[in-house]
């Protein structure tokens, strides 16, 4: 029996990009942790806020929606409500079960759904699509009165939707802001945990809805670069982690240098 690194109990999990086994109860402080380290950064949750979840029909929002439940059950000033993008007929029982996941949780449930004017079509591409639903989520974040949007987007996709911003020499899309002025704040506090991962703290809290994962659009492109990163992830643990923490560390030496502040020092030196 492989034995947790921290308590000696029977681990569950091999994290090789830390090398640590990890017990359920470990397992699960290191998820949290993560998640209230990415809320902190933020510095949106100092006051009273009202939050706007992004609930698909996969594990990966429900645990978001769980975890942050958790984190904030004493906050008396914090209100959340659900938001789930109704698509089309095939769509209506992964909406009728994120319904009830949330209702299981206590949070109101909204459901969005396009006109036939903003509704894609069988032509659009990944992007496209992708660029639809947040533009609905948005508008329906407002709408609810909500003052940040979260939605759970794990490691794995960030890490994705850079590599495919790098091949298609998107820079502007590659250095883009969520939080612009007069935007409503996105945030992403699973982005740091690998979906593996997120999909095991799903199963351990029953957080799985029937079929277990949303049929999302991916196109060849999306899954020969989804394919790619994790053979490299595999052999060189910590690949995309360090692709997320590239932009973010352009992204703080351009907020550095936009407010006058010198540069980080190269320690090598």
């Amino acid at each position: 029996m492989t034995k947790c690194d921290k308590c000696h109990s029977r681990a569950i999990i091999y994290q090789r990009y830390s090398g640590m086994h990890l017990c359920p109860t470990h397992f699960q402080e290191d998820v949290r942790r993560k998640v209230r380290e990415d809320l902190r950064r933020s510095g949106l949750f100092g006051r009273r806020a009202r939050v706007a979840f992004g609930l698909g029909g996969e594990g990966k929002s429900a645990v978001l929606l769980h975890i942050m439940l958790d984190i904030f059950s004493r906050r008396r000033d914090m209100d959340f409500v659900a938001i789930t993008i109704e698509e089309g007929q095939e769509c209506a029982s992964r909406s009728h079960q994120t319904r009830r996941l949330a209702e299981r949780l206590g949070v109101p449930v909204v459901i969005a759904s396009p006109s036939e004017a903003r509704r894609p079509d069988e032509a659009s591409g990944c992007r496209d699509q992708s660029d639809l639903k947040m533009s609905l989520l948005r508008d329906a974040a407002r709408t609810a009165g909500s003052s940040i949007l979260a939605t759970g987007h794990s490691l794995d996709d960030e890490a994705e939707a850079i590599f495919l911003k790098f091949l298609r020499g998107d820079v502007d899309g590659l250095f883009e802001r969520r939080d612009g002025p007069g935007s409503l704040p996105w945030i992403k506090p699973l982005q740091r945990i690998p979906e593996k991962e997120i999909r095991l703290y799903a199963l351990t809290h029953d957080l799985l809805p029937a079929g277990g994962k949303e049929g999302s659009c991916q196109d060849d492109l999306h899954q020969q670069v989804r394919r790619h990163l994790d053979g490299f992830d595999s052999r060189h643990p910590g690949t995309k982690y360090s692709l997320l923490r590239s932009i973010e560390r352009v992204l703080l030496l351009e907020n550095d240098n936009t407010s006058g502040a010198k540069p980080l020092s190269d320690d090598r030196k």
